[in-house]
């Protein structure tokens, strides 16, 4: 418990709290707050039911931001029972700072998640339950709070979205993906000719040759094309998360955010994996991945259910997505994390 309470002392000397809109009537809360932690000032927007003191924890992806997820199965289903923090990490969305780059930077990020915590206790109460989920990059981030010291100790479970754990795993794995995909749809018919050229093309890569690590992006990017073309998935990107993006949030500072400032970058220059420690995550976890992710495939998912040590475990793989299956499966993926929150909080 040393290193959690720790930072629960941190939290309160270096958290501070700018409410935008007071708590609002009942059980309901709606106000933004800012934590401030090391150099870098970054808002949380925290929205929804606080009747039974569940808060749900959304460290977002590469590029994104926290409201990008403020939409859909969030407001529809989850807010409705709980408290959702929709945070903009550092140098991410509209957080601010001025700081120099540090050595451990992923390191630095995984103790900004356990200020927030800190905070968010210190602010809400010490007994709420405190549920963390992770999306692509933030998958990555997540398991890093994880498996530092006693972080789990923190949290009632884990929610893992198409999450990230291995680097190079991940990129060694999509070549294979974007073949069998090739090769499903061609046996259905769809689009034969389009998937052939596709085919073709992406035997010619080399999944361990640096060279042709943006070439298998470029050709995941064309993988994504058919399969929305062809209606295999839907589209993911609904009125309300363009309302959150252009209204919500700053879209001049997040996309120069987002370009100047991507700390997944400094994941795949460290090859930066975590596999052999993923035995020390003992805590409830729910893997939930798209079938047709290709830019984190769901064989990552797979690798990290067998190895984790919890014994309260449970992959889901959604027939019909890509990359954001609570965008593309909404209904299944709200009920998939109702269903894991009301049994383990």
């Amino acid at each position: 418990m040393k290193a959690y309470f720790q930072y629960l002392i941190l939290g309160i000397l270096t958290g501070i709290l700018f409410s935008s809109c007071e708590r609002a009537d009942g059980n309901t809360i709606d106000e933004v707050i800012h934590i401030r932690h090391e150099g870098a000032d970054m808002p949380a927007y925290v929205h929804g039911n606080s009747e039974g003191n569940t808060f749900l924890l959304v460290l977002h992806g590469a590029g994104s931001y926290g409201l990008a997820f403020r939409d859909g199965a969030f407001t529809s289903e989850l807010e409705e029972r709980y408290v959702v923090v929709y945070w903009d990490q550092r140098a991410q969305g509209m957080s601010q700072g001025k700081y120099e780059k540090p050595g451990d930077l992923i390191g630095l990020m995984a103790s900004d998640v356990m200020a927030l915590v800190a905070v968010l206790k210190e602010k809400y109460g010490e007994d709420i339950s405190i549920f963390l989920m992770g999306h692509s990059w933030g998958g990555l981030l997540g398991n890093t709070v994880l498996l530092d010291g006693d972080n789990q100790e923190a949290f009632r479970g884990w929610i893992a979205v198409d999450a990230l754990h291995d680097v190079p795993f991940g990129s060694r794995s999509r070549r294979g993906l974007m073949l069998s995909i090739a090769d499903e749809q061609i046996g259905l018919g769809n689009q034969s000719a389009d998937w052939e050229t596709l085919k073709k093309d992406v035997m010619l890569l080399d999944s361990l040759s640096d060279d042709d690590y943006q070439p298998t992006l470029q050709y995941a990017q064309r993988t994504m094309s058919l399969l929305l073309e062809s209606g295999v998935v839907a589209p993911s990107v609904s009125g309300e998360k363009i309302y959150r993006a252009v209204f919500d949030n700053n879209p001049v500072t997040w996309l120069v955010s987002a370009f100047f400032n991507q700390p997944v970058n400094t994941a795949i220059e460290q090859d930066y994996s975590l596999t052999s420690r993923l035995s020390g995550l003992s805590l409830p976890v729910l893997y939930l991945h798209g079938k047709y992710d290709v830019s984190v495939p769901p064989v990552l998912a797979e690798d990290a259910f067998r190895r984790i040590s919890s014994s309260d475990k449970k992959l889901v793989v959604f027939e019909h997505s890509i990359h954001h299956p609570h965008d593309t499966e909404p209904g299944l993926f709200a009920s998939e994390v109702i269903h894991f929150i009301e049994r383990n909080r």
